[in-house]
């Protein structure tokens, strides 16, 4: 046992001494172990006199059955859930630089990763008997983007100790990924891997260019023959540059007109969703309050109950005590009635004698 841990005298169990310890267990085992788990644990912690972690840990929710797979993948594939960060940041390099290729190669891993670690998903599902159905998966699929899109969700994910679904836009944040861990934000910033978090945006060079040396005087004549060719081919690349960056222009304003579109309504969902998320866990944390009062009722009604079958057994002791003594006695007095019943008789044969010695003795006089 670790230096300062508690143990459950009656099980011989290590017992958890911090609220992470605890959700670090409860998050790694089943779906539907979760519940009796953790209400032994909040018991024994109780017990063991940490009143308050024990409140803390009755807290803690079930996951709902997106966020079980996704610990369970944090769990049994570390290394690929640990890649989701760096996958990410190669995606917003590529979009802040508008690299085209590298952008829809990377696309085209992200897509390969969500599902590879959906079917992983599945077939965990499918051995702990738990049911997957569409909804879940859609949220196990929007889990597994968001953690591509914020470096704080990929963290949260690898944590392996969410409690429900995250989702990628405006409103996932720090607010959003609080809202789907199992444990309360503590409020101490989120251990870093080595490295930026974000690749390092390169500034285009704006500098003037050179200016170009001047031509030889040999070279003057020939120069001067290809002069207007030359003018009418500059002309020609102007001409469609122009076009170009006109098209460009358009095309990056209506993507910017789209993006702040989706934006603007994944907000307001993410918005609706998390005051619905609020209300709920209002909700739920006044059943945990409630639930917490009758455990502790029924704690005590137990420890009066113990009270009154340890009476009980102590005076039931006392009686079985004084059974055998009476029995004892009526042994002792059995044999002593036995005994006096053959010295009498022994006097009655012995008086049965002497009479008829003293007739005996009488007739011959």
């Amino acid at each position: 046992m670790s230096p300062g841990s508690d143990t459950d005298t009656e099980t011989g169990e290590e017992l958890p001494t911090s609220l992470e310890d605890a959700a670090d267990l409860l998050y790694g085992i089943g779906r539907e172990e979760f519940i009796p788990v953790r209400d032994a644990m909040v018991k024994d912690v109780r017990k063991a006199g940490d009143r308050e972690l024990a409140k803390d840990i009755a807290a803690l929710r079930k996951p709902s059955v997106a966020a079980w797979v996704a610990n369970r993948l944090a769990r049994e594939y570390p290394e690929e859930i640990e890649g989701l960060e760096e996958l990410g940041g190669s995606l917003r390099e590529a979009q802040e630089k508008l690299e085209g290729d590298a952008l829809r190669q990377l696309s085209r891993q992200r897509h390969g990763l969500i599902n590879a670690l959906v079917e992983r998903g599945r077939r965990i599902a499918r051995e702990e008997a738990v049911r997957l159905g569409d909804p879940a998966v859609r949220e196990l699929e929007r889990t597994i983007g968001a953690a591509l899109a914020d470096p704080a969700a990929a963290r949260a994910l690898a944590g392996g100790q969410l409690a429900g679904g995250m989702e990628a836009g405006p409103g996932l944040g720090e607010g959003g990924i609080s809202a789907a861990l199992g444990v309360p934000a503590s409020g101490a910033p989120a251990a870093r891997r080595d490295g930026p978090s974000r690749p390092t945006r390169v500034r285009p060079d704006r500098r003037a260019p050179r200016p170009a040396p001047e031509p030889d005087e040999d070279d003057a004549d020939e120069l001067h023959e290809d002069d207007t060719d030359d003018t009418d081919d500059i002309r020609d690349d102007q001409e469609t540059r122009e076009r170009e960056d006109r098209e460009r222009a358009e095309q990056e304003e209506r993507e910017r007109a789209e993006r702040e579109r989706r934006e603007r309504e994944e907000r307001e969902r993410a918005e609706q969703a998390a005051r619905k998320a609020r209300e709920r866990a209002d909700d739920l944390a006044e059943q945990a309050r409630e639930a917490s009062e009758a455990a502790d009722a029924a704690t005590g009604e137990a420890e009066e109950a113990d009270a009154t079958v340890s009476d009980l057994r102590a005076r039931l002791d006392a009686a079985e005590e004084a059974r055998r003594a009476a029995w004892e006695r009526s042994d002792t007095a059995g044999r002593e009635r036995d005994t006096r019943r053959r010295e009498a008789d022994r006097a009655r044969e012995d008086a049965d004698t002497a009479e008829r010695h003293a007739r005996t003795v009488g007739a011959r006089t």
